[in-house]
């Protein structure tokens, strides 16, 4: 059974599986150590670059009397650090497409979902009036049949 649980799960797999063909190198690849379903803490990150998983909300909509139609909205906070300003700002734009291209090659999060689609994202040029951390929230709605 899909739940919020599982997305988030499949969310962070496919991050991990995807994101790393679309960095250059020299670049921190994305492992289970720095892709962590937990609440951002820019002073406790295990990397330079760690990306935060967190449920935002949830919507439900009856469809019969053994499912519902599920939007899950899902935050994905990236955040990067311990580098000259000018390279952050290119590292986070450039994790951000990386993780923008591994959500459209795989809308269906390994076919665990009906489909996930990038709603919205806010950049932000300092974290904490800290310009030496940049980082980006972004927004997905999953969509899926929960059935129980």
């Amino acid at each position: 059974m899909t739940n919020e649980l599982t997305v988030l799960t499949a969310l962070k797999s496919v991050l991990i599986a995807n994101v790393n063909q679309y960095l250059a190198e020299g670049y921190t690849q994305l492992t289970s150590a720095n892709v962590l379903m937990e609440y951002p803490e820019v002073d406790n990150m295990p990397s330079d670059v760690t990306v935060f998983i967190n449920g935002n909300y949830a919507e439900y909509e009856e469809l019969a009397t053994i499912n519902d139609q599920s939007t899950f909205v899902v935050s994905v906070f990236l955040i990067v650090k311990r580098d000259t300003q000018s390279n952050l700002t290119t590292k986070m734009y450039t994790y951000f497409n990386g993780i923008y291209q591994s959500i459209r090659k795989s809308m269906d999060l390994n076919h665990t979902v009906d489909f996930a689609m990038i709603t919205e994202a806010d950049f932000f040029p300092a974290i904490e009036a800290n310009k030496n951390v940049q980082g980006v929230e972004i927004s997905l709605a999953v969509h899926y049949t929960k059935d129980f």
